[in-house]
């Protein structure tokens, strides 16, 4: 969970910056990789090679799965955003 919390944090930082404009492309690609990584670990069970890029499948039930999390969580994810 701690892991969710950074990753999730530095991604909402990211969002932020990016719809400012304020990011360069590789950063952008680097934020796209912190949000992967969330993503990742509501799947950590389901997955036998942890460094496997994730089907569309996969992709999507850790998507599903992160925002049924920030919806159970929306009051933490509300105060990251408006950091």
């Amino acid at each position: 969970m701690p892991e969710l919390i950074a990753l999730l944090a530095i991604y909402y930082q990211c969002a932020a910056l990016a719809e400012d404009g304020l990011l360069t492309q590789q950063e952008r690609f680097a934020c796209n990789d912190t949000y992967q990584q969330a993503k990742r670990l509501f799947l950590e069970d389901d997955l036998q090679n942890h460094d496997a890029k994730l089907d569309a499948d996969q992709n999507r039930i850790a998507y599903l799965r992160l925002k049924q999390w920030e919806a159970e969580n929306s009051d933490l994810i509300q105060d990251w955003r408006r950091q």
